[in-house]
C-alpha cells in the first residue's frame, strides 16, 4: 500500500469511519507526509480532540470485546460438542477416555 502512495493525490472515502475505525486523523498526518490528501465527503460533525480520543476508546474496546465474547462461544461450542460425543459414546457403551475434558481453549 506505502509504495502505491506515491501514485496517488487524493484518496476519496464517502466516511471516515469505512477507511479507519479509530485513528483517522493519524492516517490522515501519514498520508500527508507522501503528499497524499485524504478527504470525507460526508464528516460528522467536529469533534474536540478528547471526545475524538473518547470515540477511539470506545471503537477499540467494542472490537475487542466482540473478539473475546467470541472466543467464549467457540469454548462453550467445543465443550458442548465433547459432551454430545461422551454421551453418545456411554450409551452405546463405546465411551474413551482419551478426550480432552480439562482443555479450556
Amino acid at each position: 500500500m506505502f509504495r502505491n502512495l506515491n501514485d496517488v493525490d487524493v484518496i476519496v472515502v464517502e466516511y471516515a469511519d469505512r477507511l479507519a475505525r479509530f485513528g483517522f486523523s493519524y492516517l490522515k498526518e501519514f498520508a500527508q507526509s507522501f503528499n497524499v490528501k485524504i478527504e470525507a465527503i460526508e464528516s460528522a460533525k467536529k469533534l474536540q480532540p478528547n471526545e475524538e480520543m473518547v470515540n477511539d476508546l470506545v471503537s477499540i474496546v467494542t472490537c475487542f470485546s466482540a473478539r473475546l465474547y467470541g472466543a467464549r462461544g467457540v469454548r462453550k461450542l467445543k465443550q458442548t460438542i465433547v459432551q454430545t460425543i461422551e454421551t453418545l459414546e456411554l450409551e452405546r457403551g463405546e465411551f474413551h477416555e482419551d478426550h480432552d475434558e480439562g482443555d479450556s481453549n
